[in-house]
């Protein structure tokens, strides 16, 4: 019986040392949606991206988004690193941000190739985003990775 009692405790003392709060101090994102993929070269023409977050204090403080152009022809990247800080908002550990990419933060290159068989005469960037967000306390997520977007160029 004494036992019986001693491996009772030390396994209800193991479940309750291995349990974990819900919640990290490192905030996480998950994209849930990115509308529209293809963006023309129209004024006001955006892309908006909807991410899920998961923070412990739900401190958020900013976005960062890191854009990587696909294209095979090598040019030097327009705006690379685009911060972008969290509207302020009741602290909550759990909910979701909307990012909105105007047509001028989508562009990847100043001056994109000529190709006539394109609707408007130019290359089309292909481009995807590498997003992180930070609390603040400093804590930063890991990195999420977006689908690739095509941009056409005038």
């Amino acid at each position: 019986m004494q036992k019986l009692v001693l491996y009772s405790s030390l396994c209800l003392i193991v479940i309750a040392a291995c349990s974990k709060d819900k919640f990290q101090d490192k905030p996480t994102i998950e994209i849930k949606s990115i509308s529209p993929t293809y963006v023309t070269a129209l004024s006001g023409a955006y892309t908006e991206i909807e991410m899920e977050f998961t923070d412990k204090q739900g401190d958020l403080d900013s976005v960062y988004l890191f854009k990587e152009r696909l294209n095979t022809l090598v040019k030097p990247i327009l705006a690379p690193f685009l911060p972008y800080p969290v509207p302020k908002f009741p602290e909550k550990s759990k909910g979701v941000l909307k990012v909105t990419l105007y047509n001028t933060d989508l562009a990847a290159t100043a001056n994109p190739s000529s190709k006539p068989d394109e609707p408007f005469g130019k290359e089309p960037d292909t481009i995807q985003f590498k997003i992180v967000v930070r609390d603040k306390s400093g804590n930063v997520s890991d990195t999420t990775t977006t689908q690739q977007l095509i941009i056409e160029r005038s």
